[in-house]
């Protein structure tokens, strides 16, 4: 517990820093006209941000985690903490895994700030922030940290060696220099081992992802601005989760086809089979 903890506290109300997480859910509008005409597609939703609330992390105890959900956005908080931190981070990891495998995507940003949070109310600078994070900076369907979470995160991996291997594999830095988080962290691992390992729930769970960032990828071609945020979930998805770990080791779930980065395709035939941009430029 902080020092800001004891500033202000009466009976009713405390105020304290805590790890808050905004989120909010894209194209949310057009889920709900969805959902209304599809019982299942509404069951899918219910329980994915349910499964907020609820979520556990087996070696991370007494963070004193909440989440709320109000239409298109969520808050969720904890405390202070190496294991409030990481609650918040895998939480959202699994928040966001669980709606991409209907198609749905979100955005969000993470910090550390003063917050009152109980059942009914939640307010402060923390939210404010996180909200501007998620609103202003994230503007891709990424997750992102701010400079006070990253240090926090930076702080907890050099005390201890779980939270260094948290560190390692489930936070990324994008090429505009934010730090995101990496959800795509169990997929890529097993996707990146290469082989034949077709079955099993990741495999299924990962091609249903796959079809779902793909098709919405083709759907938007003509979008170019909706089309940018979905090209970089693609991109991410082939950096993480779409190769192998070596040059000749195929990854076990395929990669998004982006604009620019499809095979061309020959439309005339020339003499010793060769097709122009293709053959010749394996080195």
């Amino acid at each position: 517990m902080t020092d800001r903890a004891t500033q202000g506290r009466d009976d009713n109300l405390w105020y304290e820093d805590r790890v808050v997480a905004f989120v909010d859910i894209l194209g949310f509008g057009a889920l709900v006209i969805k959902a209304d005409k599809d019982p299942d597609f509404r069951r899918q939703i219910y329980e994915a941000l349910r499964n907020v609330s609820v979520f556990k992390v087996p070696t991370i105890l007494g963070t004193h985690f909440k989440a709320q959900n109000f239409s298109d956005s969520l808050i969720i908080s904890a405390a202070n903490t190496a294991e409030g931190l990481w609650h918040v981070l895998f939480s959202l990891s699994d928040l966001t895994i669980n709606l991409l495998e209907i198609g749905v995507l979100v955005r969000g940003g993470v910090t550390i700030g003063g917050i009152h949070h109980d059942d009914d109310v939640v307010f402060g600078a923390g939210v404010n922030d996180a909200y501007r994070l998620e609103s202003t900076i994230a503007k891709s369907p990424r997750i992102i940290l701010s400079a006070r979470a990253l240090r926090a995160a930076e702080a907890y991996a050099a005390d201890k060696e779980e939270w260094k291997v948290y560190r390692d594999s489930r936070l990324r830095r994008d090429k505009d220099g934010v730090w995101f988080l990496n959800f795509f962290c169990e997929l890529g691992s097993f996707s990146r081992q290469g082989g034949w390992q077709k079955d099993g729930l990741l495999y299924q769970r990962g091609m249903t992802i796959f079809d779902n960032i793909q098709g919405l990828v083709s759907e938007t071609v003509d979008q170019p601005n909706i089309y940018e945020k979905l090209g970089w979930l693609g991109d991410y998805w082939n950096n993480e989760v779409g190769r192998g770990f070596a040059k000749y080791v195929q990854p076990i779930l395929p990669p998004v086809v982006l604009a620019g980065h499809e095979v061309p395709r020959q439309t005339w035939s020339i003499a010793g089979g060769i097709s122009p941009g293709v053959d010749g430029l394996e080195d």
